[in-house]
């Protein structure tokens, strides 16, 4: 199984292979002290699983090249192709399915840059992800002000996140985990924001209609 997604995983990483191979929760954590310790374990012993210790000396050998999770009962690795290939060779009775980055579109794509077939909402460009400690750090004159920007006209922009909105509007108090994100239309609309306080964005996500 092969699909395409739309960008790079964790920002730099262009293929992601699932794997479904017996006890690979026993590598966990995947510190290079407890996979060393697995090797030791399982090579030379005919009653232990011996890919523990191939995936353990895969994993110590390109962890600056790759990353890896164990999800119940999957083993999930994403990288370059060069690297999913070999997996997939050495672990092909075990693998379920890779995913990438469409090959086409690679050059378009960073950490912050998302390929769409249709931009959020039909229109928006930008996703705006507000700063954690926002609230403590604008005053009330600054928060009614980009309430007001990001309430008073949605060809610009659109809250659309509930606590977030509640919060901008009175209706709400601080949640305790306060996050949340806003839509604006394109790079123009991003100016006003950074106008009323630099406190407020703290990541921006662009979409890009291909």
């Amino acid at each position: 199984m092969r699909k395409h997604h739309n960008k790079l995983f964790f920002g730099k990483y262009s293929y992601k292979a699932i794997f479904k191979i017996p006890g690979t929760n026993m590598l966990y954590p995947t510190t290079q002290a407890h996979l060393s310790t697995i090797i030791e374990l399982t090579e030379g012993n005919k009653k232990a699983n011996q890919n523990l210790s191939k995936i353990s000396k895969f994993i110590l050998a390109h962890r600056d090249e790759i990353k890896f999770r164990i999800q119940h009962l999957n083993s999930i690795f994403y990288g370059p192709k060069e690297l999913i290939l070999k997996l997939i060779d050495q672990f092909w009775q075990y693998w379920v399915g890779v995913t990438t980055t469409d090959p086409n579109n690679t050059d378009m794509l960073d950490q912050d840059t998302v390929l769409c077939s249709r931009l959020p909402l039909g229109k928006y460009q930008y996703q705006v992800h507000v700063q954690k400690k926002m609230p403590y750090n604008i005053t009330k004159q600054q928060k009614e002000l980009l309430n007001q920007y990001l309430t008073q006209n949605k060809d610009n922009a659109i809250v659309t996140t509930k606590n977030l909105g509640q919060w901008l509007s009175g209706k709400g108090a601080i949640h305790y985990d306060f996050n949340g994100y806003f839509y604006v239309i394109d790079q123009k609309a991003l100016t006003p924001i950074y106008m009323i306080s630099n406190h407020i964005i703290d990541r921006v996500v662009q979409f890009r209609k291909v």
